[in-house]
């Protein structure tokens, strides 16, 4: 998500992905379908009235994934102890190598 500083909606020069203007909020999503080995990077450039560089900012990044490179999963947890069953949670996360804003 990347604030606008403004309800104006940006003129895109050029991006990889698509976009949604939420002029309510002066914000804009941009959404990249396919990070992998084969499209490894994404860029979007735009234009938008203003002179406040600091509007950008914070910007919000996420990452998500419908597939893991190594698809593990617990099946149950056992306790050592006495052999019984261990209630757990298994907590999934996809985390870049390295990303960059500029």
């Amino acid at each position: 998500l990347l604030p606008l500083g403004t309800t104006d909606p940006p003129a895109i020069e050029q991006i990889d992905g698509q976009y949604k203007v939420d002029s309510g909020s002066g914000v804009m999503c941009w959404h990249h379908d396919i990070i992998d080995s084969n499209n490894s990077s994404g860029s979007l450039e735009f234009s938008i009235g203003g002179s406040n560089v600091d509007a950008f900012f914070p910007c919000e990044i996420r990452f998500s994934s419908q597939s893991l490179l190594c698809p593990i999963q617990v099946s149950s947890v056992t306790s050592s102890a006495n052999g019984g069953p261990i209630p757990a949670n298994t907590i999934i996360s996809v985390v870049p190598d390295a990303y960059q804003c500029a």
